[in-house]
């Protein structure tokens, strides 16, 4: 398993605002099914990840230092996200079916 970190005052920030704790999130790294997508911001590689974490679709924010993964945000996905991550995951089922 990961080894995840934060800024506490982040955390902070980000459970007033999206009333996610970054220790929640870290759920999502267990969602066989999550999307992930890579970008560069500000000369850093970040990953956005859609998926499920404690039943709630979320989306979160986070790079990769050394050896640990630091969130940098969590929020609750949006219904436009929550139809790609519905859609993908059923997709998934049914090829598995056939």
């Amino acid at each position: 398993m990961s080894k995840f970190e934060w800024d506490e005052n982040k955390n902070e920030s980000n459970k007033n605002k999206h009333k996610i704790p970054f220790e929640d999130a870290t759920d999502i790294f267990n969602d066989e099914d999550r999307i992930n997508f890579r970008s560069d911001r500000h000369g850093e590689v970040r990953f956005k990840t859609l998926g499920k974490a404690l039943l709630v679709i979320m989306i979160v924010i986070y790079t990769v230092r050394d050896t640990a993964v630091r969130i940098i945000s969590a929020r609750r996905a949006t219904k436009k996200e929550r139809r790609i991550y519905l859609t993908k995951k059923l997709t998934k089922q049914h090829d598995e079916s056939e």
